[in-house]
């Protein structure tokens, strides 16, 4: 298997992921899901694997992903999905990135037009060629205003005439994305981007078939008479709750180097029983690991793989809801969390506490990492955060300022989350020192993946989970949650209105400067664009609509007796194109 180098994984890291191997039992001890989900899943994982033309490869999705269509996704579950049925101009690999759609590509002495030259012989999986049409079609409809993309800022922040068709200010045709010729694709940027053709190989850039997308109209990509893709493998089946099929592309343009006949995909939202699949011999490739056996596994398994994530967990505040109105109570909270409890104790899984929200896999221009480590491994105390123990003391001043002293008055707020084994435990831990350090009453609220989407995006929330990883590691992937035209920026943190958020009309002030800052920051280059991501950060940190909690590791599993060649990406993603099913 192509395993890959971290660009950070800390001796502390790996010491926080063994902590306490020794006294773990061998025993795989199953979580307590409701009998009627054990049974589905189990069902899901020991269906036949075999297709038509042989054995799939079984592969475990740890929720159920809300949609797959490329131009509005923001899911890493998504993500993952669509990078097996669909190729960009540029494909993801464990050093980075080769090309895909794209054979080569020139860049204009200043830096800001690219031309994609596509390669001839691509064909969607009806049999029809790939021509760069279908990436003009696809790019521009990511900026349609009526469409309201939640990938918007992956067009609007490089692409010019991307933010002016969405504003209303400017066209269709202003977009510079434009199909030159059936075969090739010319992009006029705003600001130098290097890091471009990396950039184009994630989900949002993919290519759509246009009259296939507009004939079947939303959901299109879940039926697979409409789900033409460009990929190594094409929908075959979907069945809500139970699983995905992807079978071989006969006229993917490389076919002859795919040699699976197909993917199962198999969704199994409680870790330990897809664990236990995987024991069993019944799964291939897993990540999302039970967490109380991740010590365990990374001592004794020698498929697993171990790397640092590259991006931030955090704790979302609705900033238009009280009492989380108040900044003194988002910091409050903030300060009253042990993150090395959170990491060492709970999580054990390698992951890093957070003082603030850029990761250390974010890269200063220079190539050096954005937050520096100290001896232990753990970065140092910033915006009043102590990722060493909680800092009790300045929590509770802050939760007096707000009008609540020692906790007193302070009304009964509820904590949301994704459900599963992970986020369960650990907001269980958050509840338990939010009551001990803050005297404040928490209530947890699990909800399944995709509906848990749909109430942070519209702010049906006080507190929510959050995460989000970053590919390419420039800062820009990360922390571009929090500009007020993102259709991510759960905490509803907007200066201006944005006509993806209707509903979203209390405006917080605090977010202009952040705004401006990621502004000058893309328009910057070297040590003029790093100190602009400082100061975004700072913005952020000041009115803290999030609460960062950790940097989060990356653990998975691979069969290696039952397949090899899996490819893991340089941003933690599985590609399956290259696999061999062994037995």
């Amino acid at each position: 298997m192509k395993r890959k180098l971290a660009l950070f994984l800390t001796a502390a890291m790996m010491a926080a992921a063994l902590a306490g191997c020794g006294g773990s039992s061998s025993e795989t001890t199953t979580a307590a899901p409701a009998e009627t989900q054990a049974e589905t899943e189990d069902t899901a994982a020991q269906t036949d694997t075999a297709g038509e033309d042989g054995r799939y490869l079984v592969w475990r999705l740890y929720a159920e992903p809300k949609q797959w269509d490329p131009t509005n996704n923001s899911e890493s579950i998504s993500d993952a999905i669509v990078k097996q049925l669909f190729e960009g101009l540029t494909v993801s690999t464990a050093d980075g990135y080769k090309p895909g759609m794209a054979e080569s590509w020139d860049v204009s002495d200043d830096g800001l037009t690219y031309t994609f030259h596509l390669r001839q012989d691509a064909k969607w999986s009806d049999g029809d060629p790939v021509t760069a049409h279908d990436f003009e079609y696809a790019w521009r409809r990511i900026c349609d205003p009526s469409f309201a993309s939640e990938a918007l800022q992956a067009m609007t922040d490089y692409v010019q005439g991307a933010q002016e068709y969405f504003d209303g200010t400017g066209s269709y045709d202003d977009v510079k994305a434009t199909a030159i010729d059936d075969y090739t694709f010319e992009v006029v940027l705003k600001n130098v981007t290097p890091f471009f053709p990396q950039l184009v190989a994630n989900d949002v850039y993919l290519p759509i078939k246009q009259d296939v997308v507009e004939a079947a109209g939303e959901g299109w990509e879940k039926k697979p008479e409409t789900c033409v893709s460009n990929g190594p493998f094409m929908l075959e089946e979907y069945q809500v709750g139970s699983h995905m099929l992807f079978k071989k592309n006969p006229n993917y343009y490389d076919a002859d180097a795919v040699t699976i006949p197909g993917i199962r995909a198999v969704i199994i939202t409680d870790d330990n029983t897809a664990y236990q699949a995987y024991q069993a011999g019944e799964i291939d490739v897993m990540d999302h690991l039970p967490s109380e056996q991740i010590p365990q596994i990374v001592a004794e398994d020698p498929n697993v793989i171990v790397s640092a994530d590259t991006g931030c967990q955090f704790i979302n505040f609705n900033v238009d809801k009280a009492p989380f109105d108040n900044v003194h109570v988002r910091k409050a909270v903030t300060y009253a969390i042990d993150r090395k409890q959170l990491v060492e104790q709970v999580l054990k899984d390698g992951s890093v506490p957070a003082s603030g929200f850029i990761a250390p896999t974010c890269q200063t221009t220079d190539g050096g990492s954005f937050r520096t480590m100290e001896d232990d491994g753990y970065p140092a105390e910033e915006y009043g955060i102590n990722p060493r123990q909680a800092n009790v003391e300045e929590a509770q001043a802050e939760l007096a300022e707000a009008g609540y002293p020692n906790g007193e008055g302070f009304p009964e707020v509820e904590l949301t989350y994704a459900n599963n084994d992970k986020n369960k435990k650990t907001c269980e831990a958050i509840q338990q020192m939010l009551e001990e350090n803050l005297g404040i009453t928490v209530t947890l609220r699990a909800e399944e993946s995709s509906v848990f989407t749909s109430t942070k995006n519209n702010g049906d929330y006080q507190m929510a989970t959050g995460g989000w990883t970053n590919n390419p590691y420039d800062a820009s992937g990360l922390i571009k949650l929090f500009c007020s035209q993102n259709g991510n920026n759960t905490p509803q943190w907007r200066w201006q209105e944005y006509v993806g958020a209707p509903h979203d009309t209390t405006l917080n002030p605090g977010n202009k400067a952040f705004d401006d800052a990621f502004n000058k920051a893309m328009a910057s280059q070297g040590a003029e664009r790093d100190a602009a991501w400082r100061e975004a950060e700072e913005a952020l940190m000041a009115d803290m609509p999030v609460a960062p909690l950790y940097y989060p590791s990356f653990t998975a599993l691979v069969n290696q007796d039952q397949v090899e060649d899996v490819e893991l990406t340089a941003s933690n993603s599985f590609m399956f194109k290259e696999a061999v099913i062994l037995q």
